[in-house]
């Protein structure tokens, strides 16, 4: 995998069950316009890409690639209560907004872009996979440039206090973008690999077979346990652990928020992230920061 740089990135962390009026204000720092009918995810959504392309000048046929793990929870959850419990018909927004894609809508909308615009969803393994189409749509020539983002919302209701999962990762709303072209001129870094796996020996194999030693920082993520990690790391004998998780939370999109905070904070270093899903797939990407 080569020839995808980035040109800028983002990644905003907020907290689980904050008024989205909070939201409106951080998007305002970036966008001007008053979003009616919009919900969390949403909002999230436009958080992200605004600040990633935030000071940049983008083609209208950009692309946007929009990965996430549960997509809209909040309105899914109003209108299944409207529909079940308070035996009503749903709000007609609720109902339309319970289509994750909606937000992909929104971006493109508000960006004025004509391009590809698209909601993938794969467990736990949406961001790679979402890349993995990303590049050959570049590859092919189908697309020149193009925004591509993780976004989820906090999944765990609130009761009060700092909600946390059964892991104890601060449970967090999430939305990590990165802005990439296939020019290396003006990058703030590459993604150099993006590698599936049938499970962990396989990948194991890969990793050792590289050649290239030593690895600047590992990360890990939500399903590699601390047992796992220990194995991996012994096996890499990275310089240094990125451990996002239990710096920033977790959110269904966690990898693409994570590895965007490792590009803003890490400069001059590269990455190896090891994901893999509940069925032992594993995903490796590898990310320079330039």
């Amino acid at each position: 995998m080569t020839g995808l740089y980035i040109h800028s990135v983002s990644a905003f962390i907020g907290e689980a069950l904050a008024d989205t009026d909070l939201l409106k204000e951080e998007l305002h720092k970036y966008a001007q316009e008053n979003f009616r009918r919009v919900n969390r995810f949403i909002l999230l959504s436009l958080i992200g890409a605004r600040e990633c392309i935030h000071g940049h000048s983008i083609a209208a046929d950009t692309a946007v690639y929009l990965t996430t793990e549960y997509g809209n929870l909040g309105d899914t959850v109003v209108v299944l209560d409207e529909i079940y419990a308070a035996h009503s018909l749903p709000k007609p927004f609720h109902f339309i907004n319970t289509m994750s894609n909606t937000a992909t809508f929104y971006l493109a909308q508000n960006l004025g872009t004509r391009g590809r615009n698209l909601t993938i969803s794969s467990q736990y393994l949406s961001f790679e996979r979402g890349l993995d189409l990303l590049m050959t749509d570049l590859t092919a020539g189908a697309e020149q440039s193009a925004l591509i983002g993780g976004v989820d919302v906090a999944s765990l209701p609130g009761a009060g206090g700092e909600e946390r999962d059964t892991r104890g990762w601060r449970m967090v709303d999430g939305s990590g973008w990165f802005y990439v072209r296939p020019e290396h001129e003006g990058a703030c870094g590459a993604f150099r690999e993006n590698r599936s796996f049938r499970n962990e020996a396989a990948c194991l194999k890969w990793i050792r077979e590289r050649g290239e030693s030593p690895v600047d920082v590992v990360a890990f993520g939500a399903l590699i346990g601390g047992e796992e990690a220990s194995r991996w790391r012994e096996a890499l004998r990275p310089i240094a652990d990125f451990s996002y998780l239990d710096q920033y939370g977790y959110c269904g999109s966690a990898a693409a928020c994570g590895i965007g905070m490792f590009v803003k904070h890490f400069p001059g270093k590269s990455l190896l992230h090891i994901n893999r899903d509940p069925r032992g797939n594993y995903a490796v990407l590898e990310v320079e920061v330039f």
